[in-house]
């Protein structure tokens, strides 16, 4: 009897678990669908880091453009430029700039311009249900890497806007007891972005100090 109920409770949670996974695949086909109908985006987030092990929090506020593979990162103490291929890293304190490939800088952590796509690739996927962020009703999606062992992080909450299938939180878990938060404040689709945006001029900012680290 025993063995009974749980054969029947194993065989429910399967079935439960796979109805929620088909359930958030539909839910983020949906919201791909939409932001590859996205020229370009312009979002403003505030961000927070906390790190369990050391008990510290730390506040990051930025604002993201891109536009295809290209984007440009701008925080209170770095400007990361990519234009697809390259990547500058500009400290602003130090007026340092740095230069790498791309592919040199994954690295298994999460590119900056793959926030609203990111459950795109090698992740499981289950929807948790729904809540409410910020006022706004919201679908609670956990994204799972299929090869945790490659990722510095081994869940990805995502939280999107019911009404208007757009990412409005991600909650990065990290392996090691850090958690960061990305809350999306601004979400502007379609903005004309020049070229300009995507690289780096140096000659905006004078006296900097160029350290190219590319082979």
């Amino acid at each position: 009897m025993i063995i009974q109920k749980l054969s029947t409770l194993l065989v429910a949670l399967v079935i439960g678990f796979s109805i929620s996974a088909q359930d958030a695949t539909a839910i983020l086909n949906d919201l791909s669908a939409k932001t590859k109908t996205y020229k370009t985006i312009v979002a403003e987030y505030n961000g927070q880091l906390v790190d369990q092990k050391i008990g510290e929090v730390a506040a990051q506020n930025g604002i993201i453009k891109s536009k295809g593979q290209k984007y440009r990162l701008d925080l209170p103490d770095y400007l990361i430029i990519c234009d697809g291929d390259n990547v500058w890293t500009y400290e602003k304190g130090s007026n340092t700039c740095f230069i790498d490939y791309l592919e040199d800088l994954s690295g298994g952590g999460i590119n900056p311009n793959e926030l609203f796509t990111i459950w795109e690739h090698d992740f499981k996927t289950e929807l948790m249900g729904e809540t409410t962020i910020g006022g706004v009703k919201s679908y609670h999606i956990n994204l799972y890497p299929k090869n945790p062992a490659d990722k510095p992080y081994h869940t990805i909450q995502m939280y999107v806007d019911k009404s208007k299938m757009q990412v409005n939180r991600i909650v990065v878990k990290g392996r090691e007891g850090d958690t960061t938060t990305y809350d999306v404040k601004k979400f502007t689709p379609n903005v004309t972005l020049p070229e300009t945006e995507f690289t780096f001029n140096k000659s905006d900012f004078p006296g900097v100090t160029i350290v190219d680290q590319r082979l």
